[in-house]
This record gives structure tokens, sequence and C-alpha cells, in this order.
């Protein structure tokens, strides 16, 4: 579930009062390989897709569960400055991430069976090369949207500051 963040302007956020989180997102079942292939199963026509959906159904229920628990409770974070895949429950530090700054852009890479659950990867791009990917991301396009539009707030923002101090030092 998303969380809304508190600033007027996603992304916007006083260096002086640190890293600001801007929302998390959890992976779906499509980022495992069995919650891909229920997912082309259950994108069949109907009613097959819907027989197979019904006579299977506590299958994704425990992969979700599994996932969770045993996935080191795995989410994708999203902050003023990057980024990031955490771990845990109560987690700080660790795990990939990829600044906003090194950031060029975010592709939306939608794998078999991932359609059926509405998610997608997200691959993060930094210097012509996927630094991180993001699988089975649930609702994707907006989640890389916010992404590019935190990296759009920071780059504008540290470029008026450094405008700003350019000035104001002649």
């Amino acid at each position: 579930m998303s969380q809304i963040s508190k600033e007027a302007i996603a992304g916007v956020w006083p260096a002086d009062l640190g890293e600001a989180h801007i929302t998390q997102r959890f992976p779906s079942v499509s980022a495992s390989a069995l919650g891909r292939f229920l997912g082309s199963l259950y994108g069949l026509p109907q009613p097959i897709g819907f027989l197979i959906h019904i006579a299977t159904l506590p299958v994704p229920i425990l992969l979700a569960i599994a996932m969770f628990v045993f996935g080191g409770f795995r989410r994708y974070q999203l902050t003023s400055t990057r980024v990031r895949v955490r771990r845990g429950t109560r987690a700080k530090e660790g795990g990939p991430e990829v600044s906003l700054m090194e950031l060029d852009d975010v592709r939306l890479v939608v794998r078999p069976g991932q359609a059926f659950y509405r998610a997608a990867d997200l691959e993060l791009i930094s210097h012509g090369q996927v630094a991180l990917t993001l699988p089975g991301v649930w609702s994707a396009e907006p989640f890389r949207q916010n992404i590019l539009e935190a990296r759009h707030a920071l780059v504008q923002v540290r470029e008026c500051l450094a405008h700003e101090t350019a000035a104001a030092a002649i």
C-alpha cells in the first residue's frame, strides 16, 4: 500500500532535514517464476482461466505469504535522494540502491504472466546500464512516475541552489 508524503512537492525536501520518505511498494507474486506461471494460466480465455484460478486459489495466497516472510519483508522504497530495496522490519541501511542524481531513466518491462496481476519489473537505468531491477512491482507505472518526478524535483532544486550559490559569490 502506498503512503502519502508530507512535503508539498514530492522529492523537494530541505537537505538539512535529511532524507525524506516519499513512498514504498511491496513486490507482488509476479516477482517469482511460479507467480508469473500462474498469471499466464489465469490470463487464458474464459472459462478456462477462471476455472484454473478457482482450482489453484490457495497457491498464490501461500506464495504471497512465503515471499513476504521468507523474502525478509522486502519492499521498494523511494526517498528524496534514492531508490532502494529494504529488507527486515527495521532495516535502516543495506540492500541495493540507486541515487536519484545518477538515475537516467526508469524502464517498465512487463514479463509474461505479469499482466494478469497488473504488475511489471522496473529497470533503473544509470549511466546507460541497468543499475537495479525491481521485480514484480504492482501498479508499476505510477511508481515509475513517482521516481521520475522525485528525480526531476531533486535535479531542479540542486541546479537552483547551485545557481543561487554562484550568484551570491559575485
